[in-house]
């Protein structure tokens, strides 16, 4: 009989095994099985080359598709991650400056609900997975703020698209019970359909990207998951 720490192993590979066939990767051209990620685990959800996830890839065709572009402009990106960086220095921006709340992170230490950077001093702001975590009433009247007329933010959220409003409880304030409500122990919030309200109240108008239902087999994505597109007027 396996031990105990074998067996857990044996359901570990179990469970984190790709049982969704073969998919491709947009970030860095891989196709074969994909492998299991998170908590809880997630089958199947990460390249094995590039460990690409669901909205990398999503982000990735949005800019395939020509919806984003990085060209001439000035740029701040917030808590960047790799999948994205690499694809806004391939575009050749006038600027490229990354930021984050922790020390040695990125280029800049800066707070989104303060942030110390001039009024109207950028093109295009990426901010992936960052608004969750934050006061974001204040964090999105400071991208606007410091976006130039014509300025865009990109942002991607975790959103329930059933639910018609976001669900917030200043109650959940430990991080085993923020992990239990909303996904992830420095999350405040899980994003409703009203998050669209939220960034129109800050001066924003908005579109919007999805896959359809080929691509997010093919690309292994999160069916219905979007990348927010907000221009300053």
């Amino acid at each position: 009989m396996a031990s105990r720490p074998e067996r857990s192993a044996m359901l570990s590979a179990l469970y984190s095994r790709d049982l969704l066939g073969p998919a491709e990767c947009p970030c860095c051209g891989y196709g074969g099985l994909f492998e299991g990620f998170g908590r809880p685990l997630r089958t199947g959800v990460m390249c094995p080359k590039c460990r690409s996830l669901e909205r990398h890839r999503l982000f990735h065709l949005a800019h395939r598709e020509g919806l984003i572009g990085f060209a001439g402009a000035d740029v701040l990106h917030f808590a960047p991650e790799r999948f994205i960086a690499e694809l806004v220095r391939a575009d050749r921006p006038n600027s490229y400056v990354t930021a984050d709340i922790e020390p040695g992170r990125a280029d800049l230490v800066l707070n989104l609900e303060a942030i110390d950077r001039p009024d109207a001093s950028s093109d295009v702001v990426v901010a992936s997975h960052v608004l969750e975590h934050v006061d974001d009433a204040r964090a999105m009247g400071e991208l606007h703020r410091i976006l130039r007329p014509g300025g865009r933010l990109v942002a991607m959220v975790p959103l329930i698209e059933g639910w018609s409003r976001t669900y917030e409880n200043p109650a959940v304030a430990d991080e085993e019970a923020r992990f239990h409500h909303f996904g992830q122990e420095d999350h405040v919030r899980f994003y409703g359909a009203d998050f669209r309200d939220r960034l129109r109240r800050a001066g924003f108008t908005l579109a919007e990207y999805e896959a359809g239902g080929s691509d997010s087999v093919r690309y292994r994505l999160q069916r219905g998951e979007k990348v927010f597109l907000a221009t300053k007027a």
